[in-house]
């Protein structure tokens, strides 16, 4: 799904043209395939559709009060899309965000929106791929992580160095181990998400810190490395 801003002359779309379909949401105007959906029945596919069926469950058990206060958080906490803008959430979707969040770093959820701040970003971040040395390292300041903290590693492998917007194509890989310390070898959540890794394969990563008090992640910060072979 593509967001779109719409200029003076489209304004405002809405409905179907060809195979293209213009619609809107919370989030703004966006344009999708009008094509038939398909059941995904990947592993991380059904984890996510678990987590989210659960989140939807929690939310029917809360009381209006914790209805509110969710609806309140959302509201004083507008998230960034892809295109810059910011957009407010609903109480629900603002609780099933950071539900599904907390429950994909295998964390218990929080009931009660959260009070503190997102964390701090980690200052600095160097990403290694070595194969011949077998370090795959993502080096980072400061060192080790608060207690209840983890690092949030998105990442995706790109084969053209030609492309530098992969922004689309980042993946969840997995999340370190509370108060981690630099280095941490990131190459066993690679392969395993991604695939093994060959030569002259780039690899991009974007870390945020997570906190498990409250689910929030930090702005990330992105690393890009080539693969290589080193005797």
């Amino acid at each position: 799904m593509a967001l779109i801003t719409p200029g003076p002359l489209a304004g405002q779309i809405s409905g179907r043209l060809a195979s293209t379909i213009f619609s809107h949401n919370k989030g703004g105007p966006y344009v999708r395939n009008g094509t038939i959906p398909t059941t995904s029945t990947t592993e991380y596919a059904l984890a996510a559709k678990a987590a989210l069926q659960a989140a939807s469950a929690t939310w029917q058990g809360f009381t209006a009060a914790q209805r509110l206060a969710w609806s309140s958080f959302a509201l004083e906490n507008p998230v960034t899309n892809r295109l810059g803008k910011s957009i407010t959430l609903s109480g629900i979707a603002a609780h099933n965000g950071l539900f599904c969040r907390l429950t994909a770093a295998g964390l218990a959820p929080i009931a009660a929106p959260p009070i503190d701040p997102a964390p701090s970003p980690l200052l600095t971040l160097v990403q290694t791929c070595d194969r011949g040395l077998t370090t795959f390292d993502l080096v980072y300041t400061a060192t080790p992580l608060a207690a209840t903290h983890y690092l949030w590693i998105q990442a995706c492998v790109n084969s053209s160095p030609a492309v530098n917007y992969v922004e689309n194509r980042l993946r969840l890989i997995g999340i370190s181990a509370a108060a981690q310390a630099s280095p941490f070898d990131h190459e066993a959540l690679l392969t395993a998400r991604l695939g093994a890794q060959v030569d002259d394969q780039s690899v991009t990563v974007l870390v945020s810190v997570l906190d498990s008090a409250t689910g929030l992640l930090s702005t990330p910060l992105r690393d890009t490395a080539l693969v290589a072979t080193t005797a």
